[in-house]
């Protein structure tokens, strides 16, 4: 495959920047009435939901979309005046709120067209809103495209990326959930894994367990994937490759529930404490730094991606290591600032040399020093949480849970309970990850740790919850399920096994 292909977070800026580009030949457009064919407009206003807005975040800042001719960039549901001579290029959710709004900027011709993008497959009904309410506002004919771009997911870095539902997993497993609302729930997370496999341009083969969440959504996933191949086969071979069926690669859909530990654990890594702890979002973190001189502290805010090179080297390391990284890199840049300090001693000559050295050494240098005073008040702001938390000893008696006796592992977590560093969040968690480790533990014998844990105001609700949890794993391994469908083959349309 080429290399591109399997970056993630490339192909979807790459089918942003496209979008961007306003062009009305593309597979994949509706025509509207709109009858200009410029390839591309340089000037438009790019309006998006706030679904969207999170997409865009990761992938280009306001100076990018500035050089994709995006004179404003606003939300949809704001109050936004009129620009009648700019087109519009809109990029939302397929949702009623979302068209009924298009179409009436339509109507009140707030644009000069509307080249309106979907980040999921729109559905018929919503589609044909789309276009009745146009024509009742009188706007139809500033419609100059519908496009839906499957691109629903956020992507975080070349290899990671996130369907953006958060409260998914809760919704999922309230008590009383109906089945209207956990089929909703299945097809957004259909849609947004479709828009991953799109936007990666491949066709994957299919794994999941039976008889469980991760069977329904990749079976939604398949009949995606086949009404696609079959309804748009041009469009499908173009998109996916389908003649390359030797390098399909494989989905395995999981749920949830077969690694609740690891969700709820404390963590020791570098990028993982900057999300757990600063709460990263988006790769962006707003830290407390202190200015010093007495001055009171003020937060900071800064992008972390995969294009710093100390975090895409450090971002996986023990924050230990990390820390060690930091001194490192302010030792580096120290010496090699005075080595350029030190140059041009030999005369004229060599002070033109040095000045030289200097003004090409000058933008790598800089951007050198950003990155350490970043990665400073950063590693700053985590050591600040790690002792007043004592997160470090968290993480070493969750870790050690496993390997030890319940007896031993009980002790130290009581010896966690009654420490008086750390959260009663962290407790919780604590007492989730024994729970989760030692899943023979008698009934009873947590009941003086969880009025430990009331006692400091916390909550033993998630222990309810896995409790629920194991009793329904129980009852369904007695129970034969229906074997997973075989429908693994060398066809493009075969995906499912």
């Amino acid at each position: 495959r080429r290399a591109m292909a399997l970056n993630l977070r490339e192909a979807q800026k790459h089918a942003i920047e496209k979008m961007l580009k306003l062009e009305l030949d593309e597979a994949g457009g509706r025509g509207g009435g709109w009858q200009d064919r410029k390839s591309t407009l340089t000037w438009k206003c790019f309006i998006y939901d706030k679904f969207c807005q999170d997409i865009i975040a990761p992938l280009l800042k306001i100076g990018s979309l500035r050089q994709h001719g995006v004179t404003l960039h606003l939300q949809l549901h704001a109050d936004r005046s009129k620009v009648p001579d700019v087109a519009a290029c809109y990029f939302v959710e397929p949702t009623e709120a979302n068209i009924a709004r298009i179409a009436a900027d339509c109507g009140s011709g707030l644009y000069q067209s509307a080249h309106i993008n979907f980040s999921s497959t729109i559905p018929a009904p919503l589609l044909q809103k789309l276009a009745l309410d146009a024509v009742k506002a009188g706007g139809a004919d500033r419609i100059a495209k519908v496009v839906d771009r499957l691109t629903s997911f956020v992507s975080l870095s070349p290899t990671m990326c996130s369907l953006h539902l958060p409260g998914m997993y809760k919704m999922m497993n309230m008590e009383g959930v109906t089945d209207q609302v956990m089929e909703q729930a299945m097809d957004r997370i259909a849609d947004g894994i479709l828009s991953v496999v799109a936007t990666l341009r491949t066709l994957p083969v299919i794994r999941c367990p039976s008889g469980q969440a991760s069977q329904m959504v990749a079976q939604k996933l398949h009949a995606r994937l086949s009404k696609l191949l079959k309804e748009s086969p041009a469009q499908a071979a173009e998109m996916f490759n389908t003649a390359a069926t030797s390098a399909r690669p494989l989905l395995a859909i999981l749920d949830r529930d077969m690694d609740l530990a690891t969700m709820v654990a404390h963590t020791w890594t570098y990028q993982a404490l900057c999300q757990d702890v600063l709460g990263l979002r988006l790769n962006r973190v707003i830290v407390p730094v202190d200015e010093g001189d007495g001055k009171p502290g003020q937060s900071k805010t800064f992008d972390v991606d995969m294009s710093d090179e100390f975090w895409a080297k450090h971002g996986a390391e023990p924050f230990q290591t990390v820390a060690e990284a930091v001194h490192e890199s302010i030792q580096e840049f120290n010496v090699k600032r005075a080595e350029l300090n030190e140059g041009g001693d030999d005369g004229l000559e060599g002070l033109s040399e040095g000045l030289a050295a200097a003004m090409n050494a000058l933008p790598l240098m800089t951007e050198k020093k950003r990155s350490i005073d970043m990665h400073t008040n950063i590693a700053t702001a985590l050591l600040n949480e790690i002792k007043a938390r004592e997160i470090d000893r968290h993480y070493e008696v969750e870790a050690d849970f496993a390997a030890q006796t319940q007896a031993a592992a009980l002790k130290e977590l009581e010896n966690l309970m009654d420490h008086p560093k750390g959260t009663v969040m962290d407790k919780a968690r604590a007492l989730a990850v024994f729970f989760l480790t030692q899943p023979d533990v008698k009934p009873g014998k947590l009941d003086p740790i969880v009025e430990k844990l009331r006692g400091l105001g916390g909550d033993d609700g998630a222990l309810t919850h896995l409790k629920r949890l194991a009793s329904l794993k129980k009852m369904q391994q007695g129970i034969p399920s229906a074997p997973p469908p075989t429908m693994v083959g060398q066809s493009a349309s075969n995906m499912l096994g």
